[in-house]
């Protein structure tokens, strides 16, 4: 007779399945578990499977206008919470890369000391990248982006600044070396964050975009032009985005919702790289998606990005009593609100928080080991 006291065996493949659907909270605990548990999770093929069914989520660095150091803090959006993730950083960074398999870099625009930490917001594990040498006279701003080459699993930060001789790139491999000197960079320098695809960094910057979007591939750390989308040469000042949706690179336009022209965005998605082809999708908003101007110089009522396939998120360029977001549908053509209640575990001190773009970024969970990539265990 079967003792049913006996553990009951479950099939490798099974706990494989199982666990990937689990939050990265409960899978560093389940590492301490058994030796078994820990070779899957750290296991690169489980950490990918894992991104792919995580929930994604909204993180934003919000600037304390009252503080004398513009000192800032991240709060995170998802699963319906608005929380303050614990950041063993310098506060006032305020500046957020593309997330790129969960990593994000955080770095202050006008920080002459060009520091960068490269943050895992699941894992709360963090390192702060090399100093490097600049010229300070001069120095006006620096730019961060995070790139990734599919190819060699190889992550590359990517910097652009401004000193005494006009604008200064460097490129940093993680897990070894120091910051390199990139000679052949683009004159007019890029001043917007970059977005990483397929082992490419895309930009459309006002500077560059008057006559092509500028792209650089992470491998063979090379820059290269792409044709701009038909009518993208109109676009002007800071109302529009670029952003990641169902695996493409977009633009998109929000001139006349944010002057109050009309209730219409328009999108440019590139849909064929190789033959540079781009699709332009009109979009009319519901009036209830509809900012207000805001009583501030240089900040914008409304911001877009992509968190899951289909549907774009528009943030509002400053809360007030409530965290939320809205929602819209590109199949069903709908919109709704998302609200976010705040969590009680944390501070709430700035009622009326501020946001800029460099200061947010849609990103997925990641179970993968910061420390682990760096070789710093």
């Amino acid at each position: 007779m079967k003792n049913d006291q006996d553990p009951v065996s479950i099939p490798d493949d099974l706990s494989f399945e199982i666990l990937t659907y689990l939050p990265v909270k409960s899978l560093l605990r389940f590492k301490c578990v058994c030796q078994k548990w820990r070779y899957v999770i750290s296991d690169p093929s489980f950490a990918e499977a894992h991104r792919s069914r995580s929930a994604a989520a909204l993180l934003i660095s919000v600037p304390n206008m009252s503080s004398h150091y513009m000192m800032s803090s991240l709060v995170s959006l998802k699963d319906g919470e608005a929380r303050r993730p614990i950041v063993p950083v310098l506060p006032y960074h305020r500046n957020i890369s593309q997330s790129v398999n969960g990593f994000v870099c955080i770095y202050q625009h006008y920080d002459p000391s060009l520091r960068v930490l490269l943050y895992n917001p699941s894992t709360r594990e963090h390192v702060t990248l090399p100093s490097t040498a600049v010229e300070n006279l001069g120095f006006r701003f620096h730019c961060i982006t995070l790139g990734f080459d599919p190819s060699t699993k190889t992550y590359k930060i990517l910097r652009v600044w401004t000193g005494g001789r006009g604008f200064n790139y460097q490129i940093f491999t993680l897990g070894g070396g120091a910051w390199r000197v990139i000679n052949d960079g683009p004159f007019n320098g890029l001043t917007r964050k970059g977005i990483c695809l397929d082992g490419s960094i895309y930009w459309a910057d006002n500077l560059v975009m008057r006559n092509s979007i500028l792209a650089f591939d992470v491998g063979e750390e090379k820059f290269r032009s792409v044709p701009t989308p038909p009518g993208a040469l109109a676009l002007k000042g800071i109302e529009w985005d670029m952003i990641e949706i169902d695996g493409h690179i977009a633009i998109v336009d929000l001139h006349d919702v944010v002057e109050s022209i009309s209730n219409v965005i328009i999108m440019w998605k590139f849909e064929d790289p190789i033959n540079g082809v781009w699709n332009q999708k009109r979009i009319l908003l519901p009036k209830f998606c509809i900012p207000k101007p805001l009583p501030f110089t240089g900040y914008r009522p409304l911001f877009v990005t992509s968190i899951d396939s289909g549907e774009l998120t528009l943030i509002p360029g400053q809360f007030f009593s409530d965290w939320y977001v809205f929602r819209y549908n590109l199949e069903e053509g709908k919109a709704r609100k998302e609200v976010f209640s705040r969590s009680p575990e944390n501070d709430w001190n700035d009622d009326f928080p501020l946001i800029e773009f460099c200061g947010l970024c849609a990103y997925k969970e990641s179970v993968i080991s910061l420390r682990e990539i760096c070789r710093l265990l």
